[in-house]
């Protein structure tokens, strides 16, 4: 998505439709229920079909995570690994069959842990699979093994807002505000004017509730 805007980003999320009238955003169902595999359910799961410069869309699919426990017992990342060739699955014979793996999707899982250690807050991890050659110079192409990351992001609950984070803070702050509650009702809202989000005061009040 490196050549839209954030602008262009949010049309989308809202609902805009292509040209033969699809939506570029679609919301999934969130359970996955694999036989002899089990059953989870993602928090929310969605695909996006996103507009490239020579006029295609790339599809990609997404679940993102609110994880309050930072380590329940086990690392996080080890069950997105999970998460992702569930994610893979879910696109057979959808995206691909065993004919023909060509048109299987890259999947993202996005981590946000609102409650994670102070040494930890504002961190940002990214994990994918990269190329080595061991011998020779072969290289294969990017798109062919690409088709999983994760990213995890760490904040702190008692983080000051008054203090910015050092990178990224116009996503950092706006999700410590939306899914701790260290501000009552009109904090929110102000902090929401000044990081440029639209106010809707049944939705920050949801938010509210939901934090």
């Amino acid at each position: 998505a490196e050549n839209l805007s954030l602008e262009e980003i949010m049309e989308l999320i809202k609902g805009k439709k292509d040209h033969e009238g699809n939506y570029y955003f679609q919301q999934l169902s969130n359970v996955s229920d694999i036989p002899h595999h089990g059953k989870v359910e993602f928090d929310y799961f969605c695909c996006i079909n996103l507009p490239q410069k020579e006029g295609t869309t790339k599809r990609i699919y997404l679940d993102v995570e609110i994880q309050n426990v930072e380590n329940p017992g086990y690392s996080l990342v080890t069950r997105g690994q999970d998460y992702l060739s569930r994610m893979v699955i879910y696109q057979n014979e959808r995206e691909y069959d065993y004919r023909n793996y060509k048109n299987m999707k890259k999947n993202y899982v996005i981590w946000i842990l609102p409650q994670a250690a102070k040494k930890r807050d504002g961190h940002m991890n990214r994990y994918k699979t990269t190329e080595q050659n061991i011998s020779g110079t072969t290289i294969e192409k990017l798109e062919n093994y690409d088709k999983g990351e994760q990213i995890m992001i760490y904040l702190n609950k008692d983080h000051d807002i008054e203090n910015k984070y050092d990178r990224v803070d116009w996503v950092l702050t706006p999700l410590v505000v939306f899914f701790n509650n260290t501000l009552d009702l009109l904090g929110k809202k102000n902090i929401i004017k000044e990081y440029g989000f639209e106010e809707i005061e049944r939705e920050v009040t949801k938010m509210c509730n939901l934090g």
